[in-house]
């Protein structure tokens, strides 16, 4: 994924920015110092799905704008967010973020100290989450993300979502060699919108507007055959629903009670399981992050840690002492 990155600055003799690379459209924009303030945006587009993972820069700055086409979620990293829309008033800072669906919003990022304000910026097409997410999750959530939604790491149900935006906003920004693997940034789209769908789930649950469906054991059992047998692919519960022939949210609700774990939890503990098995049989020179790409594991950066947590050492040290073995069997 190519970074377009736009600079923005009072030298220019103009105080706006109605050019942004990030929304729809700015409808006015004020440095919070006139004289030296500077904002940089710097943007990634994912191909398949257009979702937009981006970084903001700034010395300060308050911006009038409205976003027609995305639901966007923003993650402070230094600095403070304030957001008004439709007379809601939020603010957020770091290990915290705001969501909004489509909506007219005034932020104003605000600088601490010396210290610029940076904030990761992840924006979701609409018409992506509308063929992908539960229709009526969205319908129910559509007025209160118009609004704004207010996000703390506290919330334990968010995290995930939450630390994954951060560190594939790292990822880009860093210039990770293995977002240049087509397949592996498809799995990285897929978990997004899957984090995402989770997110409004629980939005949905806790509005309180829908009542929840009992589901049985019969639909987890279908999904999970169907996960076995496509584990290398970028898979969402979407289309996992769509294969055993049940809703999206009928799935769901189904994990939650069996498994009291979500459909893409289970699909991470399963291609977790594929890859470790790969890294003591694979008698190959291939190395641990190419076999776990090869089995659909989408989050590299939370992979050796969730490896370690489940089989107690590194997928390395697996790695190492199963090539000792084949050696040694020569």
């Amino acid at each position: 994924m190519d970074i377009h990155v736009e600079d923005y600055q009072t030298s220019s003799g103009e105080n706006d920015a109605r050019r942004s690379n990030l929304f729809s459209r700015t409808n006015g924009f004020l440095f919070s110092d006139p004289c030296n303030g500077r904002l940089q945006t710097s943007t990634a587009t994912t191909d398949k799905l257009g979702i937009k993972i981006g970084r903001v820069r700034s010395t300060g700055h308050e911006i009038d704008l409205t976003e027609l086409n995305h639901s966007t979620i923003l993650l402070p990293v230094q600095g403070r967010l304030e957001a008004r829309s439709r007379r809601t008033e939020h603010s957020c800072g770091q290990n915290e973020a705001l969501v909004f669906g489509p909506n007219r919003r005034t932020t104003r990022a605000l600088s601490e100290g010396e210290e610029h304000f940076e904030a990761n910026v992840v924006l979701f097409p609409t018409d992506v989450l509308k063929a992908r997410l539960d229709s009526q999750a969205l319908e129910n959530t559509g007025d209160l993300l118009e609004s704004g939604v207010a996000v703390h790491d506290a919330d334990a149900a968010s995290v995930p979502l939450l630390k994954f935006c951060d560190f594939l906003s790292a990822a880009i920004m860093n210039g990770s060699a293995a977002l240049g693997d087509r397949k592996h940034v498809q799995g990285i789209e897929a978990l997004l919108i899957e984090l995402y769908g989770e997110f409004i789930s629980r939005l949905d649950e806790k509005t309180g507007t829908r009542k929840a469906m009992s589901a049985g054991a019969r639909y987890v059992v279908k999904a999970e055959e169907y996960m076995r047998a496509n584990l290398d692919e970028p898979l969402t519960v979407a289309e996992i629903a769509a294969a055993i022939g049940v809703s999206q949210r009928s799935l769901q609700l189904a994990f939650r009670e069996v498994r009291s774990a979500a459909p893409r939890e289970i699909l991470a503990l399963m291609r977790l399981q594929l890859v470790h098995e790969r890294l003591k049989t694979d008698k190959t020179d291939a190395g641990v992050t190419d076999i776990a790409l090869e089995c659909g594991v989408a989050n590299i950066g939370r992979f050796a840690s969730f490896y370690r947590d489940v089989y107690g050492e590194k997928p390395s040290t697996t790695r190492r002492r199963a090539r000792a073995g084949h050696a040694g069997s020569r």
